[in-house]
């Protein structure tokens, strides 16, 4: 095992956290990664709170987080409140300003992730009191802008060092094994956050044939 601040933090053997990818990330995928060791997230996307109590009612839902779109919960604020009433274990907000969620988020005491994609939005998030940071590069599955996983890192972990050193750092994007692990690790990151490695596993909410195109694909054959 693999002991590092994230691993400390949420009681964790490995420090991987799976990505709430909308709809994709069930209950019963953020159960099995939590039940392996990591951190499960349950995908919560755009909101559709019937769906998120579905998934947490599946599961034994004590050791799983949520994922939502912030500007999505801007639009919709009454999901945020009850996910929030489902106790999960962290709160991963991606894509908007997570400023006024996270207060609420913060109020009630539970861990809240924020997923970034450059440098002036890492700056943001420490404002907003984020306990995890993930600094998402371009070759995360389907979203990700213009900076690189390998050179975004290490500045989000500059930054963190001279802002708010208690606050742990992720690393996502094009990270599908132990070896990315390694490498975020050495990047300055304290754990990472997988995404399309777990899409690939049965436990997602994933049509099988394109689990078969995805497992049978090399490299070569990804595109944007």
């Amino acid at each position: 095992m693999i002991h590092t601040r994230l691993t400390e933090r949420f009681s964790i053997a490995h420090p991987i956290i799976s990505a709430p990818m909308a709809i994709a990330a069930t209950g019963h995928l953020a159960a099995a990664v939590s039940k392996a060791g990591g951190l499960g997230l349950i995908g919560g996307g755009y909101g559709d709170i019937a769906w998120v109590k579905e998934q947490f009612s599946a599961v034994d839902s004590d050791g799983v987080g949520c994922g939502l779109i912030t500007w999505a919960i801007d639009e919709k604020p009454d999901v945020l409140e009850k996910t929030l009433d489902m106790n999960p274990k962290a709160v991963f907000l991606s894509f908007g300003n997570p400023k006024i969620p996270a207060r609420k988020i913060k109020d009630r005491n539970i861990p809240l992730i924020c997923q970034v994609q450059t440098l002036k939005d890492a700056e943001n998030a420490l404002d907003c009191g984020a306990d995890v940071v993930v600094a998402q590069g371009s070759e995360a599955g389907g979203h990700g802008e213009k900076r690189a996983t390998m050179s975004l890192v290490p500045e989000i972990a500059d930054l963190i060092a001279s802002m708010s050193s208690k606050t742990l750092l992720c690393a996502a994007g094009g990270i599908a094994d132990g070896r990315g692990l390694a490498a975020a690790l050495m990047l300055g990151a304290d754990g990472v956050v997988m995404g399309s490695r777990f899409w690939a596993s049965r436990e997602a909410n994933v049509h099988k044939n394109m689990h078969r195109a995805a497992l049978h694909a090399t490299g070569d054959e990804t595109i944007r």
